[in-house]
């Protein structure tokens, strides 16, 4: 399946002549190489080997690593956006946790979405929204009711990566096994060993918490929730780690502005206090260009100047303490399709648990 992509071909193909196949082995968590060969025993007879499944699972950091030190590639560029609304923000006071995951048209992914259903042995059970052989999760939810997910952040130079520690979509299924609560959450944050810039934000629908880490080999920084909201694109705002990452990308400022544009108290058009599920797919499908206020078209996948245009893979609401949420996959423009709505509690088999919610049209 890989080999039938060319920006994955590419990839892998550059991880291995570079070595960072072999840096991802002598990396990983060993749960992840575990599973990585019980998928190489179960799919290898079709071409799927330890190296694809290593390539896939330590992804942020091989494609952070190529990106700086050998020719830039503009495909790779990423162009996450993230929030979490809480309290006063939301209409009932529930958290929500709205998420875009993007990263440039890759077939592979938008003709395959999956939801594998996790049960660890000693572990809390989870959810992960991902594709094919995506063992390491970019988002997730837990039965403890926390999500997790990540956004790129592209470092100031190669002096701020480290060849050894973890990755960080590693981590996030770290974070989906062993996180019970925010707390620990940023404990296992502080004490993991960083290779790469990167960002996660975790919600704790029972608490009505969530916080932005900012994680680089040098310091974490903490964005918490202010006044019911934090949200991200992809460049680092704590005063610990700003200075770490690249001048960030025209794209990740803009829809960081149209955030604040449209969530904040007080703002012209603000919805906050008003954001419910609805809601944040409304935001998710933003197409505002912050700085001219003009649209762009229903078509448009991937020019970049809005929430909506940075070029969706998947978009997702999280209502974790219900364990609940709802994803737009599938097809291009991925805004444009409708959020399915999920129920973890039913999914696990749980008794009592929480129905399906209706699709988001």
């Amino acid at each position: 399946m890989i080999d039938k992509d060319l920006l994955l071909k590419g990839l892998f193909a550059l991880a291995k002549d570079l070595g960072y196949i072999e840096l991802a082995r002598q990396n990983s968590y060993p749960w992840m190489l575990e599973e990585c060969r019980g998928l190489v025993d179960a799919a290898g007879d079709v071409g799927w080997s330890m190296d694809h499944c290593l390539v896939l699972n330590f992804g942020d950091v091989i494609t952070e690593f190529v990106r700086h030190g050998e020719p830039k590639s503009k495909d790779l560029a990423p162009g996450c956006t993230q929030f979490a609304a809480a309290g006063a923000a939301t209409a009932d006071g529930r958290l929500y946790h709205g998420r875009v995951l993007d990263w440039t048209k890759i077939d592979f992914i938008l003709k395959y979405p999956v939801i594998f259903v996790r049960q660890p042995e000693g572990g809390i059970p989870h959810a992960v929204i991902g594709f094919p052989g995506n063992l390491s999760p970019y988002q997730g939810i837990n039965a403890a009711g926390i999500a997790v997910a990540s956004n790129e952040v592209t470092p100031r130079d190669n002096t701020v990566n480290d060849r050894t520690g973890r990755s960080h979509v590693q981590l996030v299924g770290e974070l989906l096994t062993r996180a019970h609560t925010l707390s620990e959450a940023r404990s296992m944050v502080a004490d993991t060993n960083h290779m790469s810039l990167e960002l996660i934000l975790v919600s704790d629908g029972n608490a009505g918490q969530a916080e932005v880490f900012e994680m680089a080999p040098q310091h974490v920084g903490i964005l918490g929730l202010k006044d019911g909201l934090v949200y991200a694109t992809n460049h680092f705002r704590a005063a610990k780690t700003q200075d770490l990452d690249n001048v960030p990308s025209e794209s990740s400022v803009k829809r960081l502005a149209r955030l604040e544009q449209l969530l904040p108290r007080g703002k012209q058009g603000s919805i906050h206090g008003k954001l419910s599920p609805q809601r944040v797919v409304s935001v998710l499908r933003d197409r505002t260009d912050p700085t001219t206020g003009t649209q762009s078209a229903a078509s448009e996948v991937d020019d970049g100047n809005s929430i909506a245009t940075s070029g969706a893979l998947y978009q997702l609401v999280f209502d974790p303490a219900a364990l609940r949420f709802w994803v737009a996959a599938g097809a291009l423009p991925v805004p444009t399709q409708p959020f399915t709505g999920f129920s973890l509690g039913e999914l696990l088999g749980q008794d009592h648990a929480e129905p399906h919610p209706a699709t988001i049209p």
